[in-house]
C-alpha cells in the first residue's frame, strides 16, 4: 500500500513536471535562482522526468499483468 502511495505521487510529479517543466522549475527551484535556466535546460528536464513518469506508470501497472 505505501509502496504504491509513493509511486502515485512520484509519477504524478514527474508528469506535471514532464508537462509544466518551468513551472515546476519555479516551485523547486526558482526561489534560490537570480536568473532563468537556458531552455535546453528545460528540454533536457522534460526528457528526463518524461522517462520518470513511464518508469512510475510501468511499477504501478506490472502487478496486473501478470
Amino acid at each position: 500500500m505505501g509502496i504504491t502511495v509513493f509511486l502515485v505521487l512520484w509519477t504524478g510529479a514527474a508528469l506535471f513536471a514532464t508537462i509544466k517543466p518551468k513551472t515546476f522549475w519555479n516551485i523547486t527551484q526558482g526561489w534560490k535562482a537570480t536568473r532563468e535556466p537556458s531552455t535546453a535546460y528545460f528540454i533536457f528536464s522534460r526528457i528526463g522526468t518524461a522517462i520518470c513518469a513511464i518508469l512510475g506508470l510501468i511499477l504501478l501497472i506490472s502487478p496486473y499483468l501478470h
